[in-house]
């Protein structure tokens, strides 16, 4: 089974910045109704995570104010170690 590239999604919540970098880590920011926006994230832009997971729902929820309750983190290059071991 083969696997897609995916990209750093840094362009499609920041406008004025982009990244061709493959995307490491899945992030998945919940508000407090447990309302979800999820990204990907390359390497150099994981320690955003919190900042761009709120600028996700802000941009998925406009109009409705959304504020982060949650990030939760995961590790893509594990995964797909862990499929190609098996």
């Amino acid at each position: 089974m083969t696997k897609s590239l995916v990209l750093c999604s840094l362009g499609l919540v920041v406008q004025d910045e982009s990244c061709g970098r493959k995307a490491r880590y899945r992030v998945e920011a919940r508000t407090e109704d447990r309302k979800p926006a999820v990204i990907y994230l390359c390497s150099d832009h994981v320690h955003r995570a919190w900042h761009l997971g709120q600028l996700a729902l802000e941009k998925k929820f406009s109009g409705q104010s959304p504020r982060i309750k949650s990030i939760h983190l995961h590790q893509l290059l594990r995964a797909a170690a862990a499929e190609a071991a098996s």
